[in-house]
């Protein structure tokens, strides 16, 4: 027995940029609010579903992040270590007008679930994509549009892809081998690194917030 994938699917960053940017009806408003947050934080459905404010935090530079443990492995670790994601400008803007009271999110399957929903998002945004499905009988491809096998899954998906697509790899100068440990004794990425990455990943301005969570303005916009 051995795992087989399917060839990874995720919103490319433009097809992102159109469901943030889309008009889309009342009915899907919450929900989009819900999916486009979720990739900004890349965390899976389960621990989505039980975050609040008191998961919201902000850092000594004026960052704001969400930290939590995630919920499938928090029994297997060996720490307690959490996952901490700086939120975009977008993320953060609909946190503050939820508190992420996301009342889709309560019902993230059924007919009218959230996945459903997110279906009926990328068929509004035209996100209409055919991707390959391996079908287990025909033991072949199937194509797909993407808005007929979208789920929460694409969210965690779409954040992975975009973040690694602005990384450089750290294999790719040809210092270490690819799995060596050494590279990882040279160097950490902090909160603010990681904040800058986003920012560009996600083409959104950076930003600061005090302890209350109110945007900071530049100096040169108070006057």
């Amino acid at each position: 027995m051995h795992a087989m994938y399917d060839d990874p699917v995720f919103l490319r960053w433009d097809e992102l940029q159109k469901v943030i940017n889309a008009e889309v009806p009342e009915t899907l408003s919450t929900a989009r609010d819900a999916f486009i947050l979720q990739c900004a934080i890349g965390c899976r459905i389960g621990d989505f579903q039980k975050m609040t404010m008191d998961n919201v935090a902000v850092s000594e530079e004026g960052i704001p992040y969400v930290h939590y443990l995630p919920t499938k492995t928090a029994g297997s670790q060996d720490s307690n270590y959490e996952i901490e994601t700086p939120l975009v400008r977008y993320a953060f803007d609909i946190i503050k007008k939820t508190n992420f009271n996301l009342p889709i999110l309560n019902y993230a399957y059924g007919v009218n679930g959230y996945n459903v929903k997110i279906k009926e998002l990328m068929k509004t945004c035209e996100i209409t994509r055919k991707v390959k499905i391996y079908n287990e009988s025909k033991r072949d491809n199937d194509y797909i549009p993407l808005n007929e096998v979208a789920s929460t899954k694409l969210c965690r998906k779409t954040h992975v892809d975009i973040m690694n697509k602005v990384q450089v790899n750290i294999y790719a100068a040809g210092l270490h081998r690819e799995g060596s440990g050494a590279v990882h004794h040279y160097t950490k990425m902090e909160l603010s690194d990681r904040f800058a990455l986003m920012c560009a990943a996600f083409d959104q301005e950076p930003y600061r917030v005090d302890g209350d969570l109110n945007i900071i303005l530049p100096k040169s916009s108070q006057k």
